[in-house]
């Protein structure tokens, strides 16, 4: 029996899904560094007090994503992402009745770094099983919307906090967000099998669509897991991730408190912000294209440069108009540094299940954020400048080039043999024509 082929691919619709639900859960925990300033002359909390919820929101991120990549693979994305958004009101309701620091930790820290984590993996774990073909795209398309998003969110809370307050603003953004993510979840689809669909661009090639019982998947997703994670690869781009993220994390939680403290106002400060964030949703879609037409490695080389380089500006720049332009300049490597990460791991792994290992990953990138979120606050107060934060986000970005390049070729699959470890129930049977061959 054919599977029905719709005129439009559900695949598009499940990427214009996990688009809204970025714009919506993935804004406020990246807009974090607008409220930095507001808390700190509100209530007189030291910015390490502060930015410690960032660290611990990226912690608790980092500790989950691999238990969120099991459950992806194992119930599928639509259940993580439930449990995402009832997390994400609550954290926003917690916020907005914040009255000592330590709310602000469980808010930001507990809930909505429990948000982060779901989207992170669900999202882009779900997309590698709606494409065979045109993943770039696809991935693409989802990561734009990760800068898109808080571009449009830190302006409007730097618009909010010069009209209102704080508080104010995370009621509007959780109420509304809220609402949206709810509705959006509701059409969400894990998987093409949950409406009788093959994938983009016709099924997954080399082994029969078999129907293994519950346990059996399992037993294959943990195999091939395993499999994964005894490459030399996989743990190369788990430290990887953790350099760039630990990197572009000092820019985009201090970049407003230092451009207030050379001058410049605060809602131009928070447009900054918002600039990179706007500028990195081009590269955030290009990227993935361009990896998967030209090569992930050395594409993300490049993209891991030109997030690095361009932080020493913040050496000379004092003016209004060169911290935009900084903007500009960081927010092309910025928004490409960790967009190649799907492609480059089907170009090692191959097609099936990554749920697990992409929650390995994403570890790396959260604790990454928790170090560079967290430690320029702690400079800061030892040395009352962001000298030795800035020379950190230059230092580490340029040490994960360096990684990259030193990694396997990507014109293999380094896992070919991995259902030899399975038993011999567990295996799949290969297609006539590739038996043949």
């Amino acid at each position: 029996m054919r599977m029905r082929r719709p005129k439009i691919h559900y695949a598009w619709i499940i990427i214009g899904l996990s688009v809204l639900l970025y714009l919506g859960g993935g804004s406020i925990p990246q807009a974090f560094g607008v409220v930095i300033l507001p808390l700190q002359d509100e209530y007189g909390w030291s910015q390490g007090s502060i930015t410690l919820a960032y660290g611990i929101s990226a912690i608790m991120s980092a500790v989950l994503a691999p238990i969120i990549g099991i459950a992806t693979d194992r119930y599928g994305g639509r259940p993580v992402l439930i449990i995402g958004v009832v997390c994400f009101f609550i954290g926003t309701a917690i916020s907005a009745m914040a009255t000592d620091v330590w709310h602000i930790w469980v808010a930001y820290g507990i809930f909505l770094g429990t948000t982060q984590s779901c989207l992170n993996v669900a999202l882009i774990t779900t997309a590698t099983y709606w494409f065979r073909e045109k993943l770039g795209v696809g991935v693409g398309l989802l990561q734009c919307a990760q800068g898109i998003g808080p571009a449009g969110t830190t302006l409007l809370i730097g618009i909010l906090l010069a009209n209102y307050d704080w508080r104010v603003a995370f009621w509007t953004l959780g109420i509304g967000c809220g609402i949206v993510m709810s509705i959006t979840v509701y059409f969400f689809r894990s998987r093409p099998s949950d409406i009788g669909i093959d994938p983009f661009g016709g099924a997954f090639t080399g082994t029969r669509n078999e129907q293994f019982s519950r346990e059996i998947r399992m037993v294959r997703d943990k195999v091939r897991a395993a499999s994964i994670q005894s490459t030399a690869a996989f743990w190369k781009l788990v430290m990887i991730h953790y350099l760039g993220c630990a990197s572009h994390a000092i820019v985009i939680v201090y970049i407003v408190p230092i451009a207030v403290l050379a001058g410049v106002g605060p809602v131009a400060a928070a447009g900054v912000l918002s600039t990179l964030a706007l500028v990195s949703g081009l590269t955030r879609f290009l990227t993935p294209v361009l990896a998967d037409s030209l090569g992930p490695r050395g594409t993300m080389a490049v993209m891991y440069v030109l997030q690095g380089l361009p932080v020493l500006m913040l050496f000379w720049t004092h003016d209004t108009w060169t911290f935009y332009l900084f903007a500009v300049v960081f927010g092309i490597g910025y928004g490409g540094e960790g967009s190649a990460f799907p492609i480059i791991n089907r170009r090692y792994y191959g097609e099936g299940s990554l749920g697990r290992s992409f929650g390995w990953q994403l570890s790396g990138a959260m604790l990454g954020m928790a170090t560079g979120g967290w430690i320029g606050g702690v400079l800061f107060g030892f040395f009352g400048d962001y000298v030795l934060t800035i020379s950190l986000s230059v230092a580490t970005s340029l040490v994960g080039a360096i990684i990259i390049m030193s990694m396997d070729n990507t014109d293999r699959v380094l896992i070919l043999d991995w259902e030899e470890n399975l038993p011999p129930e567990a295996r799949s049977t290969p297609l006539p024509s590739l038996a043949d061959d």
